[in-house]
């Protein structure tokens, strides 16, 4: 495979395998940070049931994963990790594993597939949606004379400059060897010095309304000084919101507006429906947080290439983040690109010479954009319990069918999103998400839950201080 591979070299790479030969694995699609395998469903490579079996599905999406990420990346790559969610059984003539980059930077990819049967008669069922990493491994080259031994006048700063080096390519090891969030975060707020390899990252979830949980975590976090060990913050729809709240040092501020401000018709009314118009009115939201807490101030500060808002770019149908803020204009608008709710918020928000969407639509919990931005630990703030997922309802079947008018891509993200959320979660909450050492801040199961269109002041308040206290009872157990 060269470095820029066609399609007909990948294909010669696939072939070389001795398990693709085995299982009969083509490669039908390469290039353009993508790629597509198929297997013909065949009972040698089936399960009791009749259906692909589970281990196949992730070979195949494995396949897939990786050589999307070499499309990006380069041929010489290897997957650090990867999840799978199955959705329904694979049963049928084909099975077609479909990878696509979500974001690459540097020697780090972080890719999506999904997995689809194919009937007889041409009918495609999703049945599986997994996630992974793909990473370019480190050129090394061997010493062909002995290396000269160390000057004895070596000053103490090239010493921590040789030790932090080290450090930071033992995190990029992997899961064994690597401290935790709550190890890092310690030894920073003891040095006052975050020069140790790590890159910390805040990761804030939104959900319309439901985006006063994640304020509420982030203003108790914002009152303990943690921010001061963060070095980026990675925000989806109000998430993003919330982030640039953080950022201008008026996080609880942003939490009180939700139900003190924000519940209000002037900006979500449902009886607009009726007038053609839409529900939520995503630019006055933004127009007014400005003029609230001046977050489009955002922008002249350091924060403004550490701060990243993620959107969905309709064309392509990915997650992109969008930060570098040239000024507050760009600032604001991102931000109402990253919470243009399908259908409620309207028309596609047009910005940087693209049209974007609602982040949420792939990337609710935004672990993987904060991944390949570098990130080696990931404290996340979540507006749901762990365990539990997004609801797919009658109205989302109507989105689903807006979403497929504009990209057939857009409308299968959406489609395998409560998946993809839960499966996100319950790694976060496991510890190690992407490659990253990560912590959780999620609501309990009998906490109060506001909806995404929530104007009941009472119910907003009430989860304000259930999350608040949540993020309190977190915050003693890193201490």
């Amino acid at each position: 495979m060269s470095v820029t591979p066609t399609l007909a070299t990948a294909q010669r790479f696939l072939a070389d395998q001795n398990v693709s030969r085995m299982f009969g694995t083509r490669l039908v699609a390469f290039g353009a940070e993508s790629a597509v395998v198929e297997l013909d469903i065949r009972a040698e490579i089936s399960n009791h049931h009749g259906a692909v079996h589970g281990g196949i599905l992730a070979y195949a999406a494995d396949t897939a994963l990786a050589f999307a990420g070499g499309a990006a990346l380069g041929p010489d790559v290897v997957t650090s990790g990867l999840t799978i969610d199955y959705i329904a059984p694979a049963v049928g003539r084909t099975l077609r594993a479909s990878g696509v980059v979500m974001r690459a930077a540097g020697r780090r990819a972080a890719c999506r597939c999904e997995l689809h049967a194919i009937a007889d008669d041409g009918t495609e069922t999703l049945v599986a949606v997994a996630q992974g990493t793909i990473v370019a491994p480190e050129r090394t080259t061997e010493q062909t004379t002995p290396a000269p031994e160390r000057a004895d006048g070596q000053t103490p700063a090239q010493e921590r400059k040789e030790e932090r080096a080290t450090r930071k390519a033992a995190l990029r090891l992997g899961r064994i060897g690597t401290p935790t969030v709550q190890q890092v975060l310690t030894e920073r707020r003891r040095t006052r010095d975050n020069d140790d390899g790590a890159t910390v990252a805040l990761v804030i979830e939104g959900g319309g309304m439901r985006g006063i949980v994640s304020a509420a975590m982030a203003a108790v976090l914002e009152e303990e000084g943690l921010l001061e060990s963060v070095d980026m913050i990675v925000g989806t729809s109000a998430g993003a919101v919330n982030a640039a709240a953080l950022a201008v040092g008026a996080a609880g501020a942003m939490a009180e507006s939700y139900a003190e401000v924000f519940a209000s018709p002037e900006f979500i009314d449902v009886r607009r429906i009726a007038r053609g118009r839409p529900v939520i009115d995503g630019e006055r939201i933004v127009g007014h947080v400005d003029h609230l807490l001046d977050i489009g101030a955002a922008a002249g500060t350091d924060w403004a290439g550490r701060l990243a808002m993620v959107a969905t770019d309709v064309e392509t149908g990915r997650a992109e983040a969008l930060t570098d803020f040239r000024d507050r204009d760009d600032l604001i608008n991102c931000l109402h690109a990253s919470g243009l709710l399908p259908l409620l918020a309207g028309d596609p928000v047009v910005w940087r010479d693209r049209r974007w969407l609602d982040g949420g639509i792939v990337e609710a919990v935004p672990v993987v954009t904060a991944a390949a931005r570098g990130a080696t630990h990931a404290i996340v703030l979540a507006t749901r319990p762990a365990g539990t997922q997004p609801a797919y309802g009658a109205a989302d079947v109507v989105v689903e069918r807006y979403l497929r008018r504009l990209n057939p891509e857009l409308a299968a993200a959406y489609r395998g999103r409560p998946h993809r959320y839960r499966e996100t979660l319950q790694q976060v909450r496991d510890g190690w998400s992407h490659g990253m050492s990560t912590v959780a801040l999620t609501p309990g199961l009998g906490d109060p839950l506001p909806s995404r269109l929530e104007r009941d002041q009472v119910a907003l308040r009430a989860a304000r201080q259930a999350a608040g206290d949540v993020a309190r009872s977190l915050l003693r157990e890193l201490r």
